[in-house]
Formats: C-alpha cells, sequence, structure tokens
C-alpha cells in the first residue's frame, strides 16, 4: 500500500506541472496575441501619421501685399489777406519743407503762416528753384495763386494790371507751365466768341439798366467740378468780367442767382447742390469786387439740368 501511494505522488506532481505548462503556454499565447495586437494598433498609427522627412504643410496664404501708392504732384497754395500771408501744400521730402517755409518766410517778412504736408508719393516740385522771386511779385491783397505740377492758377481778387503782371511773371520764370484760372483771358484774349464776353464788353458802365446787365449774365456758363459746387479755373476769368459789369451798373440794383440744377440724383439733393453752386458763384463776384448787398441766392429744385440764372430783383 506505501509502495501504491509513492507511485502516486509523482504522477500527481506530473499533472500539476502539465497543468501549469499548460497554464504558462496558454498565457503566454494571450501575452504575445496582446503585444501583437499591440504592434499591428502602432504600426496603423505610424501609417496614418505624417512621414517625418515629408515637407511641412504651408500655412495659410499671406495677406496680399498693399497696392503701390500712385505718385501725386507737389502742390502749394498761397494767399495774401491784407498783406498777411497764409499757405499750405504737399511736398516730397522734409528738406523741401524746410526750404520752402525759410524762403516764404524771408519773402514776406515773418507776415506768413501755415505748413506744408510730406508725402512719399510726392514728385518733386518743378516750380521750387524761382519760387521765391515769383512770390516777391506777390503782393497784391486779395490774390490767391496755386501751384501744382506744372501748372498754376491765379485766383482772388485781382485788377487786369496785376494779372497781366503776374502773368508775365510766371512765363518768365515758369516757362511751358499751364497758366489757369483769372490768368485765362488776360489783355482781352478771351475767345471772340464767347458769347457772354462779348454781351459783358457791349453793356456802357453807368448806363446800362439791371435788366440789360442780367441778360449778358445769364450767357454765362460757368464750369464746376463734376458733381460738386467748386468752380473749375477756366471759369475765374469771366466771372471776374461779370463782377466789373455789376459793379459798374445801378447802385441800387439787386440779382438773384439761380444756381445750375441737376445731376445730384433726388430732388431735394438736386436743389441743395444748386444753391451751394449758386452760393459759390456769389463769393466769387464778391472776390472780384461786385457789392454783396446786391446778390441774393436760390437754389433750382427738380432732377431736370438747369443752367445758371440771374434774375433781377424789382
Amino acid at each position: 500500500m506505501r509502495t501504491a501511494r509513492s507511485n502516486d505522488r509523482p504522477d500527481s506532481r506530473a499533472g500539476r506541472a502539465d497543468i501549469v505548462a499548460g497554464g504558462a503556454s496558454r498565457s503566454g499565447a494571450l501575452a504575445a496575441a496582446a503585444l501583437l495586437a499591440v504592434l499591428a494598433g502602432l504600426s496603423a498609427c505610424n501609417r496614418n501619421a505624417p512621414a517625418t522627412d515629408a515637407p511641412p504643410v504651408a500655412d495659410a496664404a499671406a495677406p496680399a501685399a498693399a497696392a503701390p501708392v500712385a505718385p501725386v504732384e507737389a502742390k502749394l497754395g498761397l494767399a495774401n489777406n491784407n498783406g498777411a500771408i497764409r499757405y499750405d501744400g504737399r511736398v516730397d521730402s522734409e528738406a523741401t519743407r524746410k526750404a520752402l517755409a525759410i524762403a516764404l518766410a524771408q519773402a514776406y517778412s515773418g507776415q506768413i503762416a501755415g505748413d506744408l504736408e510730406v508725402g512719399k508719393a510726392v514728385k518733386p516740385a518743378p516750380w521750387q528753384d524761382k519760387l521765391p522771386q515769383f512770390v516777391a511779385a506777390l503782393t497784391m491783397s486779395g490774390v490767391a495763386v496755386t501751384f501744382e505740377g506744372d501748372s498754376i492758377e491765379l485766383s482772388g481778387q485781382a485788377s487786369d494790371a496785376d494779372r497781366a503782371l503776374l502773368l508775365e511773371k510766371a512765363k518768365t520764370l515758369f516757362p511751358g507751365f499751364r497758366y489757369g484760372g483769372l490768368f485765362e483771358g488776360v489783355g482781352g484774349e478771351a475767345a471772340s466768341s464767347d458769347a457772354a464776353a462779348q454781351a459783358l464788353a457791349a453793356l456802357v458802365p453807368g448806363k446800362s439798366g439791371a435788366g440789360e446787365i442780367a441778360q449778358a449774365l445769364n450767357k454765362i456758363e460757368v464750369r464746376f467740378e463734376e458733381g460738386g459746387a467748386r468752380i473749375a479755373p477756366a471759369s475765374l476769368d469771366i466771372l471776374s468780367r461779370a463782377a466789373k459789369a455789376l459793379a459798374a451798373g445801378p447802385k441800387d440794383a439787386r440779382y438773384e442767382i439761380v444756381g445750375p440744377g441737376g445731376g445730384a440724383g433726388q430732388p431735394a439733393d438736386n436743389e441743395i447742390l444748386s444753391r451751394q453752386r449758386a452760393e459759390a458763384v456769389k463769393v466769387q463776384l464778391i472776390v472780384a469786387g461786385a457789392n454783396p448787398g446786391a446778390l441774393d441766392t436760390r437754389g433750382e429744385p427738380g432732377t431736370a439740368a438747369t443752367p445758371l440764372k440771374f434774375n433781377p430783383v424789382k
């Protein structure tokens, strides 16, 4: 009996070893399967991830570069108000600004005020070098001159003699420039075909009545900037002639100026623009010597284009 028990023990141990070995084998198999699963997952992740040596993805498109600024002409405006000079404009550099400020201060003995803007897009001023010689002649009160590129515009209040003197000076110092505003029509150079100039010249100072004067004035075609109330320089000469006719007419005569209408869209807008243009004509006539008390203004309602009109006021 003892021998049989002894024979039973080894078999039991072997069975247990087989069981353990079987369990170990199954555990190893499970571990191996788990490892394979992990490796497969990593492989899949690596396939989905971008390659490390691939070029980087470009960022969002950079904003477009700003469009280049168009060059503009250098500009200088001068106005003589009872000997006090005001100026403004734009130039290409700080050095130019300082040089012009010094030249103007020397020309007018310090009776001057203003400033100039400096811009990178501004062209060099072709009138800078000879400007001091021109402003030495600009001593008339009420006169204004604007230099812009190769053009010179005269405005304000200037007698025929002053206009001729300044035009001669401008042509001498700045040959080949364009001379506008009150430089036009100097010395009777207005076109002989200009009906308004002919009608105004036919008036007799001290004898022509308000009705005759109004008929002559109504032949005037004043040009304005497109859609605005600023009088074009080309119309300054004829308005100067009109002011002389008004000043030479009856002292008690009064006129209503109706501004040109149409072109502003709605009727209310047209009436506003018409009134603004009438006011601009009135101001220019006063600057050129007309009596302020002799002039009233009115806007024309409606959308139809209407001409500038002068109505005698009874």
